[in-house]
């Protein structure tokens, strides 16, 4: 049962960068018994965090199986999700969503994502989310999905920021964070932070939302995050959690976000007003009737310009700005010795600093005098040595 990979039985995009699901048992501390631990993992470092498309699900689905058949013979009495370095996960292959082209499709993914990751929710042991570091979109709904949550004080990049592009948290989020911490700070998650320039939380933030159970310092976080889930079975801590408002705290929080999304979108937009219909039908709705209204309002948004026009600038910003279409190969780079910056005037001055401080090679300024020229080198020395 160690080291369990995938199996794609939907073939995934030929493009798509596979996040495996890797398992392995591991004894509890204290004698509390094993636990399944199971690490996503892209076979690549830090740089090329873990995201899902469909070959990701169905390795998730299979080290499941396999999870739950070991539950239910008594040979675990827990199971934990946790990420490779400096990562825990970041969501749905945007790549794949790209190429979705019809609603019927859409629908289909969404619903996907709900029948593989739910399932950490239902096993007949409790499930743990050791949140090691980036946890973004699909990534974080994966930790919802568990029982209990552990953040490491280290971890960055905490958020749901679908609405940014065009779309709602599709895998979960929009009815389980409701359920777990009350509609205003879901609002906040879901729907204000990405309108706030893409607002990320910081991992005290995760903590003081109630989105995560406890937060452990990154040096030994997996050892301190396997001892208290390993209290947390035994009896020994006991993880609560505030009564959640279904009143009319719940209707004012759902208003006050109507009216924010009214003063930044003016209606332009449909991503944030789908989100705040989701969260105000989480007050009664179950999980499964939570989980199919996202299926409809995904298969909803991924056809509408909005979105389209959010990821393409999404591609651009991050991953074209790193690797320009026809730009020369890297190898025929050649080293840069020494920068000339024709002008002395602020903004050259300014250029000439940043160039300098990025580069770490000698600037030379030239211009119409020696006095312009002094002017400007001296505004260089002057912001260096504050």
């Amino acid at each position: 049962m160690n080291d369990v990979s995938d199996s794609t039985t939907t073939p995934a995009a030929s493009d798509e960068i596979v996040t495996r699901a890797l398992l392995r048992l591991v004894d509890l501390p204290g004698g509390a018994g094993k636990a399944a631990l199971i690490t996503l993992d892209n076979g690549f470092d830090h740089t090329k965090p873990n995201t899902f498309g469909l070959g990701g699900l169905d390795s998730l689905a299979e080290t499941l199986d396999h999870v739950a058949a070991a539950a239910e013979s008594g040979e675990i009495v827990a199971v934990a999700v946790t990420g490779k370095p400096f990562v825990f996960g970041v969501g749905a292959d945007l790549t794949g969503v790209a190429k979705i082209t019809g609603s019927d499709m859409a629908r289909e993914v969404s619903a996907r994502g709900h029948r593989v990751l739910r399932r950490l929710g239902e096993l007949p042991v409790p499930s743990f989310a050791f949140v090691n570091g980036a946890a973004m979109g699909g990534g974080l709904e994966i930790a919802l999905h568990c029982t209990y949550r552990s953040v490491s004080t280290g971890a960055g990049l905490i958020a749901l920021p679908e609405v940014a592009l065009g779309l709602i948290p599709g895998w979960g989020g929009a009815w389980l964070l409701p359920n777990l911490i009350g509609a205003e700070k879901s609002v906040k998650v879901i729907v204000e932070n990405p309108l706030s320039q893409n607002r990320m939380l910081k991992p005290a933030e995760v903590l003081s939302l109630g989105i995560a159970d406890v937060a452990f310092e990154p040096a030994d976080f997996l050892v301190q995050s396997l001892r208290w889930a390993a209290s947390v079975v035994t009896g020994e801590t006991v993880v609560e959690r505030p009564e959640i408002d279904r009143g009319e705290a719940w209707d004012g929080a759902v208003a006050a976000g109507r009216a924010l999304a009214d003063l930044k979108l003016h209606g332009a937009a449909p991503a944030a007003y789908r989100a705040l219909d989701l969260i105000e039908a989480a007050k009664t709705a179950t999980r499964d009737e939570g989980f199919s209204a996202e299926d409809d309002a995904i298969a909803e948004l991924t056809m509408t310009d909005e979105l389209r026009a959010g990821l393409y600038s999404f591609d651009l910003v991050q991953r074209r700005a790193k690797r320009p279409v026809g730009a020369p190969d890297k190898s025929l780079a050649r080293p840069i010795t020494k920068v000339g910056v024709v002008g002395a005037g602020l903004m050259a001055s300014q250029l000439a600093l940043l160039l300098v401080q990025r580069l770490e090679v000698p600037v030379l300024i030239t211009d119409l005098d020696q006095a312009r020229v002094d002017k400007g080198v001296g505004y260089v020395h002057g912001e260096i040595d504050k």
